[in-house]
């Protein structure tokens, strides 16, 4: 067991909770079909008890050895140098180029770098551009840029 990786779950686990009772009464809007005030501090709430348990539970799995270890070595931190790149990469041209291409591009770019295969890097990548921007500007109506497609 790692106790280290047991409190940080209780603390995660109670942090959740704590979020959780302080935003359950949150007012609901008036309009039915909208989301409220709540909505994201409860969602949080959820997903720290969630995480929290996870945590707990893996760390009462015996340790690996140490060849099992992570080691840090050239391919990770050239994988974690690259991720870097494609955040800062994604935070400069995403209003130019738009939301839908920027997202597609470097999704597509990360699951490549990461050993998945090309069919399945362009269908998830395309799939998953276009769940998030049907949940961000159709459903919670928060405008994503369109940058050169204008529409």
């Amino acid at each position: 067991m790692k106790r280290n990786d047991i409190i940080a779950g209780i603390i995660f686990i109670v942090l959740g909770i704590f979020i959780f009772t302080q935003t359950w009464n949150y007012p609901s809007p008036p309009e039915k079909g909208h989301p409220g005030p709540g909505l994201f501090p409860n969602l949080l709430a959820l997903l720290f008890i969630g995480f929290g348990t996870a945590v707990i539970l893996k760390a009462r799995k015996p340790a690996p050895t140490e060849t099992e270890g992570a080691s840090v070595g050239p391919r990770r931190i050239s994988n974690a140098l690259f991720v870097l790149g494609i955040v800062v990469s994604y935070v400069v041209v995403v209003n130019t180029v738009g939301f839908l291409i920027t997202s597609a591009v470097l999704l597509f770019l990360l699951m490549k770098k990461l050993g998945v295969t090309l069919l399945k890097s362009t269908i998830a990548s395309i799939m998953i551009t276009l769940f998030i921007n049907l949940l961000f500007s159709k459903i919670l109506r928060v405008p994503l840029p369109w940058g050169i497609l204008g529409w």
